[in-house]
C-alpha cells in the first residue's frame, strides 16, 4: 500500500503539489522527520512557524514528492549513534576492569589507599595501592547513602560539595530502586546515560546545522565525558545538559530548558550558571513572564543544598561553603602562573619533561578557548548559547589560585562546558578552529590513559 501523500492533491490534476522550498524550511522538516516526528505542515502542506521570536513564517514546501517522502520514512540516526556512543564507552570500560581491574567494576572507581572506606563496602573495593584515589570514590557512597542515614559523612573529605551534586548518585540509587546490591551497577549505567542524551543532543543540533548527526560522537571527546567514563566522576551530566540546553533552545522548548535547568543545578554548583545564562536571555529579550520562570527551575537545587548543610558538616574549609576558597584571590592570574609553574613529576627526565609539555598544551588549550569565546562573543545575537559562554568565561577567569590548574583531570572538568560551547561553533558555521582547545586538552587526557592502554595490550598480547 502506497503512503498517503502529505501534501494537498491538485483537484484537476490529482498530483501533489510540491512548489520550491527554503534551504531553511527543508532543514527544520529534516530535523522533526529525523526524530520521528510528523509536523502540521508536513501532514498539510501549510505555514510553520519558524522564528516565534519575530514571529516570521515559513512555508513548508518541497522540491519533490520523493524527497519528501525519503525524509519521512528515514529512520531517526540521532538515536543510532547515541547508541554507539554508549557501545563504544562501555566496551572501554568492560575491557579496562577486564584486563586491568581483575573483572572488579568497582575499580573504575578510582578508590585509593589514603581514602577510608566504609566497612560494608570495603570487603568488594578494588584499591589502588599507594594512591589518593579520585573523586569517584566519594560519589559512590553518596550513592549508597543519599540521605545522610549512614553516617558516612566521615569517610567524605567534604560532605557537603559531595552532597551537593546528587544528580549521578542521586539517580542511581533511584535506579536501583534503593538495593545496596544495585547501586554499583546503576552508578555506572547512569554514566553510560548521560553519554547517550549528550550525544543524542549533540546529534540533533548537528543535524539542525546542516552537519552529519556522526559530529554527536564528538560529544566523546569532550574532557569532562572522558574523565567521567574513565574515573565515573559526575562531571559528564553537566556537559550532556549543556548539550541538552543548546538543542531546546534551538527548537525553541521551554518545556524542555526548563527540565534541563532544574538538573544541571543538582548535577554541581556549576550548574546555576546555566539558569543565570537563560534568565538573563530572556531579560535582555525583554521576556519579563520568562524569565522569573526560568529562576524557579533553581527551587529544588536550593532546597537540596539546604537540606544538605542541615545534615552534613563540612570536614575542610575550601570544601564547606557554596563558594570554594580558591575564587577571586589572583582573578586572571592562576592559570598564567601555572604555566610557569610546572608540576613536578616522580618520572625520568624525559618522560617527566614530556608531561609537563602535555601540560602546558592543555592549560594553552584552555586560553585558547577563552579567547575563541571571547571572540565569539563580538558579534552579537545574545542567544542562550552565548549567555552560558559568558557565564563560563566569567568562571575561568574567576579562579585564582594556580592548584587549580595543576591537571586537566581537575579543571578540564569544570570548565568542560566552556570547551564545549566552543567546540558547537564549528558546528554552526564557524571554523574548525574552535575544536582546537578540545583536542589540545584530550592530549593530556590521553597521557593519563596511557598505563589502562598498556595494560590491555599486555593482556591481549
Amino acid at each position: 500500500m502506497a503512503p498517503t501523500p502529505l501534501w494537498p492533491i491538485d483537484s484537476v490534476t490529482a498530483a501533489p503539489v510540491a512548489p520550491v522550498i527554503d534551504d531553511n524550511a527543508f532543514e527544520w522538516c529534516a530535523i522533526q522527520a529525523s526524530q520521528g516526528i510528523q509536523t502540521r505542515g508536513q501532514a498539510r502542506g501549510c505555514v510553520v512557524d519558524w522564528d516565534s521570536e519575530t514571529g516570521r513564517t515559513i512555508h513548508l514546501i518541497m522540491e519533490s514528492t520523493r524527497r519528501l517522502e525519503r525524509i519521512r520514512w528515514v529512520p531517526s540516526p540521532c538515536w543510532r549513534y547515541a547508541l554507539l556512543g554508549v557501545l563504544l564507552a562501555g566496551c572501554w570500560q568492560a575491557t579496562t576492569v577486564h584486563f586491568n581491574y581483575g573483572g572488579n567494576w568497582t575499580g573504575l572507581f578510582c578508590t585509593g589507599e589514603a581514602c577510608r572506606v566504609p566497612p560494608e563496602l570495603a570487603a568488594g573495593t578494588y584499591i589502588f595501592k599507594g594512591a589518593p584515589g579520585f573523586d569517584g570514590q566519594y560519589y559512590r557512597f553518596v550513592a549508597h547513602d543519599p540521605w545522610l542515614q549512614k553516617g558516612w559523612s566521615k569517610y567524605q573529605d567534604g560532605p557537603r560539595l559531595r552532597y551537593r551534586r546528587i544528580l549521578v548518585p542521586g539517580l542511581a540509587w533511584l535506579l536501583a530502586a534503593g538495593q545496596f546490591r544495585y547501586i554499583d551497577a546503576a552508578y555506572i549505567s547512569v554514566i553510560l546515560l548521560s553519554v547517550f542524551f549528550g550525544i543524542y543532543w549533540l546529534s540533533c543540533y548537528a543535524v539542525f546545522h546542516g552537519r552529519s548527526p556522526a559530529w554527536g560522537l564528538g560529544f566523546l571527546l569532550i574532557p569532562g565525558t572522558l574523565t567521567s567514563i574513565d574515573r565515573l566522576a559526575v562531571d559528564i551530566a553537566l556537559v550532556a545538559l549543556c548539550s541538552g540546553l543548546v538543542w531546546y533552545a534551538k527548537r525553541d522548548s521551554p518545556v524542555g530548558i526548563f527540565l534541563v535547568l532544574v538538573l544541571a543545578g543538582l548535577a554541581r554548583e556549576t550548574g546555576l550558571l546555566l539558569t543565570a545564562a537563560v534568565c538573563l536571555h530572556a531579560l535582555w529579550n525583554r521576556r519579563w513572564r520568562q524569565a522569573p520562570i526560568y529562576a524557579t527551575a533553581a527551587l529544588p537545587t536550593v532546597l537540596w543544598y539546604g537540606f544538605v548543610v542541615t545534615h552534613a558538616v563540612a570536614a575542610h574549609p575550601s570544601r564547606g561553603g557554596l563558594v570554594p576558597r580558591w575564587f577571586f584571590q589572583y582573578p586572571l592570574a592562576g592559570i598564567v602562573m601555572k604555566l610557569f609553574q610546572p608540576e613536578h613529576y616522580q618520572l625520568g627526565p624525559l618522560l617527566a619533561g614530556a608531561f609537563q609539555a602535555l601540560d602546558a598544551i592543555a592549560l594553552c588549550g584552555l586560553l585558547l578557548a577563552l579567547g575563541l569565546a571571547a571572540w565569539g562573543l563580538r558579534k552579537g545575537g545574545w542567544d542562550q548559547e552565548q549567555w552560558a559562554t559568558l557565564a563560563f568565561i566569567a568562571l575561568a577567569l574567576a579562579v585564582s589560585t594556580p592548584d587549580f590548574w595543576r591537571n586537566v583531570y581537575g579543571y578540564g572538568r569544570p570548565l568542560s562546558p566552556l570547551v564545549f560551547l566552543v567546540g558547537l561553533r564549528a558546528l554552526s558555521g564557524g571554523s574548525l578552529w574552535a575544536l582546537a582547545p578540545i583536542l589540545m586538552m584530550d592530549l593530556r587526557v590521553a597521557a593519563q590513559w596511557a598505563p589502562q592502554l598498556r595494560g590491555v595490550l599486555r593482556g591481549i598480547l
